[in-house]
């Protein structure tokens, strides 16, 4: 079925972000440090930190022993002013019975709560609340957390990136332009595709800024590269609004149990990239959302992929007895 219908879209985004909440209620479950150094920030990247207040921001730490929780979600005299809550975002915190907010020198700027830590899952709930509805981030993959702390080393649960491994463009002073030909303009940041078609036609224009060349097309309607003397290919799925790089990177396996315990440490240590057995061929794969569809994310996916691919690929196949290529 070549067209994402709405619905289908709709499900599928209510999905990741349940998954989202999912993930934020178990790490946060896990910040019981009783010397009280567990801390969690979700945030968006900020381009700008010199501007007129920063993207919306959740935070958290444990306290009491690692028995309490502190949430804070970023109040209005911090945020830029787009993102400033409306009565019906405060309506909605204040109902749920967090406080502060206040515009005064002396109150909590931020919205805050203190809970017992086994209310971690309502605190979830509620924080994802107000990022996907109130503040109107589009997806949770947008967003990228920076933790520290003993829990930090279960930040993986979470299912989204670390702040320190998105780079950030930093604004830079236009530069008078030298003759010659214009550069090529930027795509978007964030397209929200129709169907499979504009996902499929979006992916190729991002593909081809990474590359620096329109990427060529095989047989079966998926962009190929090379990478390593073989092809790594990246698909856009006919069943949903979702983007998947993926490349057989050995074969003929000698053990399928002895790989199977293999690829089980390496899908343990890497949260994104994925390993699987298909018959006696070893697969590395990556999801890249859809809808909506966020170029940079590829960019730094597909980076992500073709690092693992040469830091794993080799050693992998001697392990298993495989072949490459």
């Amino acid at each position: 079925m070549d067209e994402v219908r709405p619905e289908a879209a709709g499900r599928a985004l209510d999905e990741v972000w349940g998954e989202l909440e999912a993930g934020l209620a178990a790490y946060l479950r896990q910040m019981t440090d009783p010397s009280e150094g567990d801390h969690l920030v979700l945030e968006l990247a900020d381009a700008d930190p010199a501007g007129r207040g920063c993207p919306p921001y959740a935070q958290f730490a444990a306290f009491d022993d690692g028995t309490m929780l502190r949430a804070e979600i970023s109040g209005n005299a911090y945020v830029l002013p787009q993102y400033a809550l409306d009565d019906a975002g405060s309506a909605f915190l204040r109902g749920a019975g967090w406080q502060g907010n206040e515009d005064d020198e002396v109150g909590e700027h931020n919205w805050y709560v203190e809970v017992p830590l086994a209310d971690a899952g309502s605190v979830a709930h509620q924080v994802v609340c107000v990022l996907r509805a109130h503040f109107g981030i589009a997806h949770p993959q947008l967003l990228t957390y920076n933790a520290w702390g003993p829990a930090a080393a279960g930040a993986s649960v979470l299912g989204i990136c670390a702040t320190r491994d998105v780079p950030v463009d930093a604004p830079q002073p236009p530069k008078q332009r030298k003759p010659g030909p214009r550069p090529k303009k930027k795509g978007p940041r964030l397209v929200e595709p129709a169907n499979r078609d504009e996902l499929f036609e979006a992916v190729g224009q991002a593909l081809a800024g990474i590359c620096d060349e329109a990427p060529d097309v095989d047989d079966e309607g998926d962009f190929f590269l090379e990478h390593m003397d073989q092809f790594v290919r990246v698909r856009v799925r006919h069943d949903s609004p979702t983007v998947e790089i993926v490349a057989r990177v050995a074969h003929d396996v000698r053990s399928r149990r002895d790989t199977a315990v293999e690829l089980g440490i390496l899908n343990r240590d890497n949260p994104w990239v994925r390993w699987t057995l298909r018959d006696r061929a070893i697969w590395q794969q990556v999801a890249v959302p859809g809808l909506p569809f966020v170029p940079h994310h590829l960019a730094q996916r597909l980076d992500g992929f073709l690092t693992a691919m040469a830091n794993t690929r080799d050693d992998l196949a001697l392990r298993t007895r495989a072949k490459v290529g």
